[in-house]
């Protein structure tokens, strides 16, 4: 079941992301952010959780904005102008519920949103992040282009920016 995030979420959503972080190591980089503040941006323009039996198994929120260089990428490449898009950030699935469909669920409605809201929905990804492109991939997202972030700690990262199908 995928319904919106609601504050009583939030500390399994965390739970959620510190544990994606220990396997993956996303997210990438927090900056100055708890895994708390991590999931819950202040510019977020939805939030929803994958629920089972079990509990919260899933997060994913609708964004305007994510690296301005991607913002640049996507638009000129959709043809549009950024405040258009509508960026996936923050997609999560427990490890231990993963390769049930979950990830994909998500995406596929956080595309519905963005889609009722006349946004067009893309997203960026690190590139060492091998599962999230292979999820990408797999489910018809197109690359658009990449470049490199600098972050404030002088590390830089590489990113995909995708379109949804």
């Amino acid at each position: 079941m995928i319904r919106p995030r609601t504050s009583d979420d939030l500390d399994a959503c965390a739970a959620i992301a510190a544990a994606v972080h220990d396997v993956d190591g996303y997210p990438s980089f927090l900056g100055d952010d708890t895994f708390a503040s991590f999931i819950a941006p202040p510019d977020a323009l939805g939030a929803w959780v994958a629920a089972n039996d079990e509990g919260i198994v899933g997060h994913v929120v609708l964004r305007p904005h994510s690296a301005p260089a991607s913002a640049t990428l996507a638009a000129r490449e959709l043809g549009v102008d950024p405040e258009q898009l509508g960026f996936v950030a923050r997609l999560l699935v427990a490890p231990d519920a993963r390769r049930r469909g979950v990830a994909r669920r998500l995406l596929e409605h956080v595309v519905d949103e963005a889609r009722q809201r006349r946004l067009l929905t893309v997203l960026d990804v690190v590139t060492r992040d091998l599962a999230a492109i292979a999820l990408y991939d797999a489910t018809g997202w197109r690359r658009l282009g990449s470049h490199t972030l600098s972050l404030r700690s002088g590390e830089k990262l590489d990113l995909l920016v995708y379109a949804a199908p």
